[in-house]
């Protein structure tokens, strides 16, 4: 086979080749599609009164709030130390949307700002 056919015979292939990885990609992305059936045991939503912060003033006044009262340094507040907020502690449960009997940053952010307004 002369060089000039071999070349010509590699672009035919690998035309070819494109033409079907193309014809496959549609097919391909429909069963790759997450599925949107409802989960067993799905997350609960976040509370509707939740507030995004007006500002990074504010956002960064929450962060400070949270860190002052997470005392051990977790990550996270227990029931304890958001007894020291009222407006947090009496709403602890409802803003635990994870469920695990502490508040991250997230939760604690929608209890504060809900508050604030």
């Amino acid at each position: 086979m002369s060089p000039s056919t071999r070349s010509i015979r590699q672009a035919a292939l690998a035309s070819l080749a494109t033409l079907a990885l193309s014809a496959a990609l549609p097919t391909m992305a429909q069963t790759a599609a997450p599925s949107t059936a409802p989960t067993a045991d799905p997350k609960p939503a976040a509370p509707a009164a939740a507030a995004a912060p007006t500002s990074a003033k504010d956002k960064a006044a929450m962060e400070v709030a949270f860190s002052r009262a997470d005392t051990n340094g977790d990550g996270k507040l227990s029931k304890d130390e958001a007894a020291r907020m009222p407006a947090i502690s009496a709403k602890f449960d409802e803003l635990d949307t994870s469920r695990d009997g502490s508040l991250s940053m997230q939760e604690f952010s929608v209890g504060y700002f809900s508050a604030a307004n």
